[in-house]
């Protein structure tokens, strides 16, 4: 049973992405190699996880904008497919910047014309910072916890089950770490949590699965 004395309440905060120019641009392969080394870490992050964020019409099957740019306008399929394998959800910026370097490399080592063709659209690198909101919205209570994720905004459910895996050095999202507190009585839905993978839905669709994990193990034992 919960402890109301001892229980830390969830306080759902909500972040933004306000993107930042860099002033680079390229066209090719070749630049877009070239370039990769001087962006700065928070392009790398805007690229992959940006469009998770921001209104966008899906254009493209693949989730980070190096894969969708590579695909839309050089119309790489097969280096599209590879550089969308990198899962940024896991892997550090710094390590996510080398996987690129590499991929780009073995692909211009492969062929002369392609790395040079030039895109009708051209690539630009964003940079960005994260604004944090404090939205005033929490709860301590398990029964009301899956209706909170529930309708919490797409910014909240970002920041605290995908960005949060990111941050945490155990690859843990605030939910769990929060669920912790109850010991055994939330081991069950921890451990269907930390299966989820986080970078293969949409944000939609990733959230209704995190609350029906949520519904079903907190919910049916009347807690």
């Amino acid at each position: 049973m919960d402890n109301r004395e001892t229980i830390r309440p969830f306080k759902f905060m909500e972040c933004s992405l306000l993107p930042l120019s860099t002033g680079i641009r390229v066209q090719t392969l070749r630049e877009l190699r070239a370039a990769l080394p001087s962006v700065p870490r928070s392009s790398i992050y805007y690229h992959f996880w940006g469009k998770m964020l921001r209104p966008h019409i899906a254009e493209s099957e693949y989730i980070n904008d190096f894969a969708s740019w590579v695909d839309g306008s050089l119309g790489d399929t097969e280096l599209a497919e590879a550089l969308s394998a990198i899962n940024p959800v896991t892997t550090d910026l710094g390590e996510i910047r080398s996987l690129l370097e590499d991929i780009l490399d073995g692909r211009l080592e492969e062929d002369g014309f392609m790395s040079w063709k030039k895109s009708d659209r051209e690539f630009y690198f964003i940079a960005c910072k994260k604004l944090m909101f404090d939205t005033g919205r929490e709860t301590d209570s398990l029964r009301n916890f899956p209706l909170a994720v529930k309708t919490a905004s797409r910014e909240s459910f970002f920041h605290h089950f995908l960005d949060a895996r990111r941050r945490s050095s155990e690859g843990k999202d605030d939910f769990s770490l929060w669920l912790e507190q109850f010991g055994s009585e939330t081991e069950a839905v921890r451990r269907r949590l930390e299966k989820v993978d986080s970078y293969l839905f949409s944000l939609g669709e990733l959230r209704n699965q995190i609350v029906s994990i949520l519904e079903k193990g907190l919910l049916k034992e009347g807690k």
